[in-house]
């Protein structure tokens, strides 16, 4: 009779995981040339940071994962979920030292502060200052080098010198977690995706955007937010930009100075970061609020004004064979949807794509012009993308939660997305790709008509 084997040391062959998947990823960032980080202290930096290789990605992940999994080996069930839930007072903590600045008050050379010192310069009692920055430094965001002083790390340096970041955080700590407390209120009663309430509503008695107008300096800050996580969080700008260098490069496209008009685009701040990049292109922002028109304008460069202009118009407004105006008849139009469809309903979305076929057959002469539809929005990632890494995950999941929370808006999948848009633009060739970075998916939909010359950035 064979006997039974024995049990496997779980502690032991994760701890055996993390070092051969660690080592692994030291010899492809010395392949990449990429220097490893030598410490979290004030002023270290490492391009495995913001890398965004594919292979060193998914390394990174799962020895992130392997790590999370012995915390819980080590915790149990009861330790864990104490741990998980009681984060929220280092949240309250952190959000504290933003609101009141006291993070800026820390020289950035190195030198400590007396928490005494700091509570007089924020106007805070300074016991109260003294526990709560201790909590904050339990995290490593601070380091409590002397008992009662503190100074900076990497992290807190961070949270100075990157004001749309500090934003982001600030949003993340304040909105979005009063928001998430409400979630299971905005349950107890029949609440659909779209024609219901969002759990923010539930929070502050309205919609985010509403609020937002109501308390500007919240609504500034959350731009700023906005802003910052298209920059470092976000695929989408980069695989608009990787398009547009591609249809510029390409031999096929029929002009080298584009006419892009870009849908909903605010203040027209990705309009201007394009234009900046690429000195043939020329932009039309539209947009239904003559506010955000006239800052867009206010704000506009002057060496830019020429090739970027601004027009208000409602989203739904409808179009025509003379909708744009984008000059001569050889000029590639590309209209831009970037993060336009995510929080339309189903029926919107395709009433919208709809509205722009009469474009895509518009005639010039016995020329068809050469136009496009760009798409770019959030994709919520199929059941299985990341298994058994349920790690790596985490951050897709908890933006389909963020979305259903704070706009009671369903995150579609891509297979969800290539539907619509097929029912929206029926006829023309759809090209799909899509990109993932550590906490975002996005989706680029390149759409023309049949019989338009062959696309080269999105396929």
């Amino acid at each position: 009779m064979s006997s039974k084997p024995e049990p496997q040391d779980a502690l032991i062959s994760t701890a055996r995981a993390i070092l051969k998947q660690t080592s692994d990823l030291s010899d492809k960032l010395a392949q990449n040339s990429i220097d490893a980080p030598t410490s979290l202290a004030l002023g270290a930096t490492s391009s495995l940071w913001t890398t965004h290789d594919d292979q060193i990605s998914s390394i990174r992940s799962s020895i992130l994962s392997l790590t999370q999994h012995l915390d819980r080996l080590l915790e149990g069930p009861h330790g864990f979920l104490h741990e998980y839930v009681s984060t929220n007072w280092e949240y309250g903590a952190l959000y504290t030292l933003l609101e009141f600045s006291v993070l800026e008050k820390i020289p950035l050379d190195g030198s400590s502060v007396p928490a005494t010192e700091l509570a007089e310069q924020v106007n805070l009692p300074p016991q109260k200052l003294l526990r709560i920055c201790r909590l904050v430094a339990t995290a490593g965001i601070l380091v409590e080098s002397e008992e009662g002083r503190f100074s900076h790390t990497a992290f807190s340096e961070t949270l100075v010198r990157d004001e749309g970041y500090r934003s982001f955080i600030r949003f993340q700590l304040f909105e979005t977690r009063v928001a998430s407390a409400h979630l299971a209120d905005s349950l107890k009663e029949e609440n659909p995706f779209w024609t219901g309430r969002p759990a923010f509503d539930y929070a502050w008695g309205m919609p985010m955007y509403t609020w937002h107008a109501q308390n500007p300096e919240k609504g500034a800050r959350f731009a700023k937010a906005m802003e910052s996580v298209s920059k470092n969080l976000d695929p989408g700008n980069g695989m608009i930009i990787n398009y547009l260098t591609n249809l510029l490069a390409s031999s096929t496209a029929p002009t080298q100075s584009p006419f892009l008009i870009e849908i909903n685009g605010k203040t027209g701040s990705f309009s201007t970061h394009l234009a900046t990049i690429f000195p043939s292109l020329t932009c039309l922002v539209q947009d239904p609020s003559p506010a955000l028109i006239q800052k867009g304008q206010s704000s506009l460069p002057a060496a830019l004004a020429p090739r970027i202009s601004f027009s208000q118009r409602d989203l739904f407004a409808p179009r025509t064979h003379s909708y744009d105006d984008s000059g001569e008849s050889e000029r590639a139009v590309i209209i831009l949807l970037r993060s336009v469809l995510w929080n339309l309903p189903d029926a919107e979305v395709v009433e919208l794509l709809k509205s722009f076929m009469p474009m895509l057959d518009r005639k010039q002469g016995s020329r068809k012009r050469d136009m496009k539809i760009l798409v770019s929005d959030l994709v919520s990632p199929a059941f299985g993308t990341f298994a058994p890494d349920v790690e790596r995950e985490r951050p897709f999941r908890r933006r389909d939660v963020t979305l259903m929370t704070m706009h009671n808006v369903q995150q579609r999948t891509a297979g969800e997305w290539g539907a619509l848009i097929g029912e929206g633009v029926g006829g023309c060739e759809v090209s799909y790709t899509e990109k993932y970075s550590s906490h975002s998916c996005r989706g680029l939909w390149e759409i023309t008509s049949r019989d338009a010359p062959t696309a080269t950035g999105a396929r």
